[in-house]
């Protein structure tokens, strides 16, 4: 009697215990996703849109030469060196990424750097059709203005990881003039010129913690096919974003550019080198 009862009890009790799991499951498993998505960081959407404004601090090296016909070539002039400008300056720089469709965005950017300086030279130097000679007092002048249009384009787009290829131009404004007096005579050259000088590369972001976003690219591009012209450039960047409040946050940029341009440009024909890079801090807008 006391077996059989015994058999019946162990049918029921694994029923019971069968009905018990079938009724806590969920709930265990609900809780055990809660606990989950406690412990794995919440990661917001990655930014599309960002507006970034700050101050600039590059480190400048620029080599001129300025032609001409009657003289034949001119001076190749290290400006921070022989005419003493500032290779250090502080700028307001602006930067914008702009989301066109799903796999096109547009990377846009400005910046101006002036400088001037008045300096004794120590030797001559020919700069077009004018020869100014040694120990003249030469007032020196050199604005460049730098507007970045670059087309990028995505291969991957994922939550945590974009890649993919840019093409574009920075073009570049430069304004230059040179000042002399001697015996009440002046002697002066300048001129304005502006050169698109195109590249193309590739580019990439990765979405290290939330809220926090590091992203870049590289590029470079040659042309030496015609003896009128010759252009070489080279760049690179890389950038930390840290959003603190929604669509609020601060940044820090790396960049180093290279552009050389050495023949016929417009009315001028010369060479120009010039060498910048240099750390970015900035605000930005996000979203």
């Amino acid at each position: 009697m006391e077996s059989h009862k015994r058999m019946i009890l162990k049918p029921s009790l694994i029923l019971f215990l069968s009905f018990l799991v079938w009724i806590l499951a969920p709930t265990l498993q609900a809780q055990e996703a809660q606990e989950a998505a406690q412990s794995t960081p919440e990661w917001r959407k990655k930014p599309s849109f960002s507006l970034r404004l700050g101050s600039y601090f590059p480190s400048l090296s620029t080599i001129l030469r300025v032609d001409s016909e009657s003289l034949g070539s001119g001076t190749e002039i290290d400006l921070e060196d022989l005419l003493q400008l500032d290779s250090s300056p502080i700028v307001i720089r602006g930067d914008a990424d702009v989301p066109i469709v799903s796999w096109f965005s547009l990377d846009l950017g400005f910046y101006a750097i002036k400088r001037s300086k008045t300096t004794v030279i120590d030797r001559d130097i020919q700069i077009g059709d004018t020869i100014f000679h040694v120990n003249q007092t030469v007032k020196g002048k050199f604005d460049t203005t730098y507007l970045r249009t670059h087309l990028k384009f995505y291969f991957v787009r994922n939550p945590r990881l974009d890649l993919g290829v840019w093409v574009g131009a920075n073009v570049a404004f430069f304004n230059f003039s040179f000042q002399a007096q001697e015996l009440g005579q002046t002697f002066s050259e300048g001129e304005d010129i502006w050169a698109p000088i195109p590249a193309t590369g590739i580019h990439a972001s990765y979405t290290l913690f939330p809220n926090l976003y590091l992203f870049g690219k590289a590029g470079y591009f040659y042309y030496g096919l015609s003896d009128n012209l010759k252009f070489k450039s080279l760049s690179f960047d890389i950038n930390v974003n840290y959003y603190f409040y929604k669509f609020l946050g601060i940044g820090a940029t790396y960049d180093y550019n290279k552009f050389e341009l050495d023949g016929e440009l417009g009315d001028l024909s010369g060479k120009v080198i010039n060498k910048f890079g240099g750390f970015q801090v900035y605000l930005l807008i996000g979203f």
